[in-house]
């Protein structure tokens, strides 16, 4: 197996997710990890590429060569091997092998070894969306042998890309219990961290609440407020993200002041004035959300479904348009998780899938944002 693995991703024919293949118990085997899966896997690359020198550069997640995790592998020996190819440089371990897999494979060009359909990734990658052509998914012969095939990464839903980002993002954290699901005691509560000004994502470290960032024990301050996120899309990359508490009758105003973070780059001025101060005024009820235009631009809103063509676009009702006499809350048109909002062409609105968003946006992922007043949440008109 040695001969084929490479410690350079530049000098690799291909790319492995090296703890999807090691767990993966659909290529045989009894155990939880097995190194007979990769060699497997090796010879199918052989196979498909009928070059006997083909290599792979293989990425895994520390925790694949955690210590702890030995009785996991069918002898010592194999967890032993593991190490012994980190130390020679032949494989790579980080903390989460996904994001520098894909990196790779997006500069690279490289194809990518895995039965992961990487859907938490997807915002950072749209390129992922329907691909049929960078994947390769190892697949058990009736004989136990194993062959490659190209995979179809298909089509998600933008709340689904959210929704798997997030529980990747709980499990790095600590924050998903036996059975994976958020751990509410921690999630449902707020928190403050010591170092300031510091708006603390919670991790569980050694059966504590810490910082993320710093490592100090937080403080709990309470129940905290359910959250709604809306995602800020320009020319189909989210570019920032702003969260609404879900106070019930509550109403909001997002507009031009929001888009703020969002550097000239990405956002020319040119279309960033076309955006009104009081853009759209949004209101939450009963968990759901309704949303009326109070632009100058005139938005528009439309349906996606997953595998089908999206609805037509459809203006939005205008608080100026609504009937005399009317009761304002029947003018709100419902905003639901499959819908977007153009606000001007090129910049949507839509729902993000996330069901614990943090207390502050992370804006421009390449350095902090820039807050509207100080402030970590849409204007209330209140």
């Amino acid at each position: 197996m040695e001969r084929q693995l490479r410690g350079d991703a530049a000098r690799a024919d291909y790319l492995m997710d090296l703890s999807n293949v090691v767990r993966d118990r659909e290529l045989g085997g009894r155990t939880p990890r097995s190194l007979e899966r990769l060699r497997l896997v090796l010879a199918a690359l052989r196979e498909w590429t009928g070059d006997a020198e083909a290599t792979v550069h293989a990425i895994a997640d520390d925790n694949l060569l955690d210590p702890r995790s030995a009785s996991e592998f069918p002898g010592p020996g194999e967890l032993a091997l593991l190490r012994d190819w980190l130390d020679r440089g032949l494989i790579a371990s980080i903390a989460k092998a996904d994001p520098d897999l894909l990196d790779h494979a997006k500069v690279l060009g490289t194809r990518v070894i895995s039965r992961d359909y990487f859907r938490g990734h997807r915002g950072e990658h749209p390129w992922i969306q329907g691909d049929r052509e960078h994947f390769l998914e190892p697949l058990r012969r009736t004989d136990g042998s194993v062959r490659l095939a190209l995979r179809d990464m298909r089509v998600f839903a933008d709340r689904v890309i959210s929704q798997e980002g997030e529980h990747d993002d709980l499990k790095a954290r600590n924050l998903l219990d036996f059975r994976g699901r958020p751990r509410s005691e921690v999630l449902e509560r707020s928190w403050r961290c010591p170092r300031t000004p510091c708006n603390p994502s919670p991790a569980i470290r050694a059966g504590k609440v810490v910082c993320r960032a710093h490592g100090t024990l937080l403080a709990d301050l309470g129940k905290r407020r359910p959250r709604l996120q809306l995602k800020i899309m320009v020319d189909g990359v989210c570019r920032a993200w702003e969260n609404l508490t879900e106070d019930d009758g509550r109403e909001f105003v997002l507009g031009r002041g929001h888009l703020a973070r969002i550097e000239e780059p990405h956002l020319p001025d040119a279309r960033r004035v076309r955006i009104s101060r009081h853009h759209l005024v949004i209101v939450s009820r009963r968990g759901t959300l309704g949303v009326l235009d109070a632009s100058t631009a005139r938005s528009r809103i439309r349906t996606l479904r997953p595998g089908r063509e999206p609805a037509p676009w459809q203006p939005l009702p205008h608080v100026d348009e609504g009937p005399e006499g009317a009761p304002r809350e029947r003018l709100f048109r419902g905003f639901g998780p499959d819908d977007e909002i153009e606000l001007v062409p090129g910049v949507v609105l839509r729902r993000s899938g996330q069901r614990w968003p943090g207390e502050r946006g992370d804006g421009v992922r390449a350095k902090p944002p820039r807050r509207v007043r100080g402030d970590d949440e849409l204007t209330s008109t209140d």
